[in-house]
């Protein structure tokens, strides 16, 4: 458990973004996909036995989703032609090619399901992240002096634009994310487990637990990004002010948010304007910014609605390209725009379903947890997971880790179900032995 733990972090933390190794017969591996597999690998060479998917729901849409990837690119077996640009059919190797990397990209939710499911293993996950977080302030107070630079200082180049890490007169720090905002994201995750921490009055650091709670928050305001902060805020509130029953029910209703932004954009009815000119009275920049956002949405949509149920698939099909010279016009932030344009709105159910799944399971398995410091660290993963499947509409959402902790959320709730299961069968089966004969 520890050491896929530790893989998953160091990797996200320490190793360089937009790297890709193409591989023959594998889609191009990132960081991510590179440390899922070489985990999966060391796995199964060192004895281990263990199930990478194993039977439930989780497992049965993953399959699903692997189907729509197959009939995607059997749908899409013409080229898409613009001047100066010419985007291949997709073929079978290109099937083949969207499923393993789709099952590398969803490794850690199964290997969290199946190495972290145990409930008692989330003090020492907490304290991990907490701890990480703390020593990642390190680099990230530097380039809040200096810029982000460590990545080109260390790999040789910068992994995004520079200035997207501009902000006003100051820089959000990225470090080896690549990019301010999964930095900022992941540091309000910790955040959120710091609460849980304190909340359960376990040490995390030798000063006094409110210095620690205030230094992160000095750190988030740092990371000069809106969402994380409001995340980290929505957070504190639900650990300290809700029973973790009423916690996991609220963070299903967030994560909902993202099935209802794509209906509405879909049927015309969402508030575009009144938005805009809302966050005009504060910042015109920002108010830009989100108006360029709504716009690109809105072609992409109008892009992915040409094929609505399975998608364009891969190669960019789904990118909205000028008809007179074949430039890209898209940005693609979002990752629901992504999976409606790729997968269509069918793959975008199954996908999001998967991540719904441990929702559900720990709003089921929180009523038979006994111990109340248990139940505080399995509702916080649930706030963690809600709010990455949040992210995922005006961003990518969830990081490797992420999809770690969710894969151990359902785990956890799985194995308190099923031995919820077998007491009560045990209890039938000595109320029967009871009887009078």
């Amino acid at each position: 458990m520890q050491a896929i733990l530790i893989a998953t972090v160091c990797s996200m933390l320490l190793l360089p973004a937009a790297f890709l190794v193409d591989l023959p017969l594998l889609p191009p591996l990132d960081k991510n996909t590179i440390t899922s597999m070489s985990l999966a690998l060391f796995l199964i060479l060192s004895g281990k036995k263990f199930k990478i998917m194993p039977p439930g729901p989780a497992t049965q849409l993953l399959f699903a989703y692997f189907l729509i990837l197959l009939i995607s690119s059997e749908l899409n077996d013409q080229p898409v032609i613009y001047p100066r640009r010419f985007l291949p059919a997709l073929t079978h190797y290109d099937a083949f090619s969207s499923i393993i990397r789709t099952l590398l990209l969803m490794m850690p939710f199964f290997l969290g399901r199946f190495f972290l499911n145990n409930i008692k293993d989330n003090e020492y996950i907490f304290k991990f992240m907490v701890t990480t977080s703390l020593i990642y302030t390190a680099p990230m107070l530097i380039e809040v002096l200096i810029s982000p630079q460590l990545h080109r200082m260390t790999y040789g180049y910068h992994a995004s634009d520079f200035i997207q890490q501009m902000r006003g007169s100051s820089f959000r720090p990225a470090v080896f994310f690549g990019h301010g905002l999964p930095l900022a994201f992941w540091f309000s995750s910790c955040f959120c487990t710091a609460v849980a921490l304190k909340h359960n009055k376990i040490r995390f650091i030798k000063a006094p637990q409110i210095v620690g709670i205030a230094f992160l928050v000095f750190m988030l305001f740092l990371t000069n990004t809106w969402s994380a902060m409001i995340y980290a805020g929505i957070g504190f509130l639900l650990i300290t002010r809700f029973k973790p029953e009423k916690q996991i029910k609220w963070s299903i209703i967030m994560a909902l948010i993202v099935l209802v932004y794509p209906v509405s954009k879909v049927m015309n009815i969402f508030p575009e304007r009144e938005i805009i000119s809302y966050i005009q009275k504060y910042s015109m920049d920002r108010a830009d910014s989100m108006n360029t956002r709504f716009v690109n949405e809105e072609a992409l949509l109008q892009r992915a609605m040409e094929k609505p149920l399975f998608g364009w698939g891969g190669w960019g099909r789904n990118r909205v390209f000028s008809k007179e010279d074949g430039k890209d016009l898209s940005i693609t932030d979002g990752q629901w725009a992504i999976e409606i344009g790729e997968t269509g709105i069918l793959g975008f159910l199954i996908y999001y379903a998967i991540l719904f799944t441990p929702l559900f399971y720990a709003n089921k398995a929180v009523r038979y947890v006994k111990d109340s410091k248990e139940k505080v660290y399995l509702a916080c993963l649930a706030v963690i997971l809600s709010f990455g499947i949040v992210d995922s509409v005006p961003n990518s959402g969830m990081t490797s880790l992420h999809l770690l902790l969710a894969g151990a959320l359902l785990g956890q709730a799985e194995a308190i179900l099923k031995a919820n299961k077998a007491i009560l069968k045990l209890e039938k089966i000595k109320n029967f032995e009871e009887l009078p004969t």
